[in-house]
C-alpha cells in the first residue's frame, strides 16, 4: 500500500497545478469562513453562539468548495491519459486493479486533508469567537468527510469514463452544480411511499448529510427542510461511494488502454 502512494506522489511532487490548485483549496478553506465569521459578529452577540453552532456551519461552508479536490483528481487522472503513464504502470508490472486502489487511496488521503483543514479552521473560527471549545455536534466533521470522499470518487468517476481534463471539469462542474439539483427536484415530485426521494441522488444524499440543524429548523417552517433522517443519507452516502468504486475497477478493467 505504501509503495502504491509512493508512486502516486511522486507525479505529483513537480505538478504546479496540483500544488496551486492545493493551496488554492486551503487559502478559500479559510477565506470563507472568514467572511462568515464577520458576518455572524454582526449578527450575533457572542454569548448567543455555542461551539455547536461552529461545528455545524463551518464543514457546511466549507463543503461548498469540494469541486476544487474534485478538479484536481480529475486533473490528475487526465493528465496519465494525455501523458500515457497510466499505460507505462501497467507495462511496469502494476496491474489494473492495483492503479485502480492507488486513485482510491488518494481520494481518501485528499478527502482526510480537506476534514484536517476543516478541523483547523473551526477551531480558530470558535477560539475567535471567544467562546468554550465543545465537541458537540463534531458528528459533522465525520459527515464532512464523506461527502468529501462521495465528491471526489464522483470526480474520479467522471476523469475515467471522458479521459479529456477541460471536457471532465466542465461535465463534473455542470452535473454537481445543476444537473443533479434540477433532477432532485423533478424526482421529489414521484411519490412512492418514500418522502422527497430525491434526497437520495449521489451527490444530493451527503449535501444533506451536512445540513446543520440550525438551518434545518428554519427550513422545516417553510416546510422545505430534509424528509429524512441523516443516518438514512448516511447510508445511501456509502452506498454510493461502494458503487461508485466498484463502477471504477470495472471501468478500468475493460478499458482499452
Amino acid at each position: 500500500m505504501l509503495h502504491l502512494l509512493s508512486i502516486e506522489f511522486l507525479k505529483l511532487q513537480r505538478n504546479r497545478s496540483f500544488l496551486i490548485l492545493t493551496l488554492l483549496f486551503v487559502i478559500s478553506i479559510f477565506g470563507i469562513n472568514y467572511i462568515i465569521l464577520e458576518i455572524v459578529k454582526n449578527i450575533y452577540i457572542n454569548d448567543k453562539i455555542t461551539f455547536s453552532n461552529v461545528w455545524e456551519f463551518v464543514p457546511y461552508a466549507t463543503s461548498y468548495l469540494l469541486v476544487i479536490p474534485g478538479f484536481i483528481m480529475i486533473m490528475h487522472t487526465c493528465s496519465e491519459y494525455t501523458y500515457r503513464t497510466h499505460r507505462q504502470n501497467v507495462i511496469d508490472g502494476l496491474s489494473r486493479n492495483q492503479y485502480v486502489t492507488t486513485k482510491i487511496l488518494f481520494i481518501i488521503i485528499l478527502a482526510l486533508f480537506s476534514t484536517i483543514a476543516t478541523i483547523i479552521t473551526t477551531l480558530i473560527t470558535g477560539i475567535s469567537l471567544g467562546i468554550d471549545i465543545s465537541f458537540e455536534s463534531f458528528r459533522y466533521i465525520y459527515y464532512f468527510f464523506v461527502q468529501a470522499t462521495t465528491y471526489i470518487s464522483f470526480a474520479f468517476l467522471f476523469a475515467l469514463l471522458f479521459k479529456k481534463t477541460g471536457l471532465t471539469i466542465g461535465l463534473f462542474f455542470v452535473y454537481s452544480l445543476i444537473i443533479e439539483n434540477i433532477l432532485e427536484k423533478y424526482i421529489n415530485q414521484i411519490h412512492i411511499g418514500i418522502d422527497k426521494i430525491g434526497e437520495f441522488l449521489p451527490l444530493s444524499s451527503s449535501e444533506h448529510l451536512l445540513m446543520p440543524d440550525t438551518i434545518q429548523t428554519v427550513m422545516k417552517i417553510a416546510n422545505i427542510g430534509n424528509a429524512n433522517s441523516e443516518y438514512a443519507y448516511l447510508i445511501m452516502s456509502i452506498i454510493y461511494i461502494g458503487l461508485c468504486y466498484l463502477t471504477c475497477y470495472y471501468r478500468y478493467e475493460k478499458q482499452d488502454l
